[in-house]
């Protein structure tokens, strides 16, 4: 897969990244949909800010990955994998290359789509639905009959199809699904 870094604002999800002639710290602020994160900050005062080098990966004080952006106050890094925790540090670049030290750092749990129910069927005692999610993590199926207590009645990795045989026993019955992925 192919991946790109662009420079751009939006409103799903934002880490302040606070910059003065030192970067000092990341902080977190909203919810994001999908599998990318927008870092946005307050320009450094240094007058020589040639731009800004963003470094992350998924452990903590061990970057696996940079972008170097343009003297702008944002960028968007996409491909970030559902379920991972990715940690985020920042450095100062002035128009020599020097760099300054690394802001402390922050940290951003990439959320894992929930599971969809879909094309449900119901016929001859029993009903059935798809269950999507992301492919390769493992959901439980949970039925109840009251919506307040719900019993685990499968188990399988995503994508699968669900056949509750046992579904005409019960006047009424409600499915859903819990990712047990660790």
């Amino acid at each position: 897969m192919w991946c790109s870094f662009y420079s751009a604002r939006t409103k799903n999800r934002v880490l302040n990244l606070l910059l003065g002639s030192a970067l000092v710290w990341l902080a977190e602020t909203a919810a994001v949909a999908g599998q990318a994160v927008t870092l946005s900050w307050n320009p450094s005062e240094v007058t020589n800010v040639a731009g800004y080098k963003i470094y992350y990966g998924t452990n903590s004080q061990n970057y696996s990955r940079s972008v170097v952006v343009a003297n702008t106050n944002s960028t968007m890094i996409y491909c970030l994998t559902a379920g991972a925790t990715y940690y985020f540090a920042a450095a100062t670049v002035d128009v020599n290359g020097n760099q300054s030290q690394l802001s402390n750092e922050a940290s951003f749990a990439v959320p894992v789509a929930p599971a969809q129910l879909t094309q449900a069927t119901a016929a001859a005692g029993q009903f059935s639905f798809a269950v999507t999610g992301i492919a390769g993590r493992t959901y439980k199926v949970q039925a109840s009959t009251n919506l307040v207590t719900w019993l685990d009645v499968e188990t399988h990795t995503a994508p699968f199809q669900f056949v509750d045989v046992n579904a005409g026993d019960y006047a009424q019955r409600f499915y859903r699904t819990v990712d047990v992925t660790p």
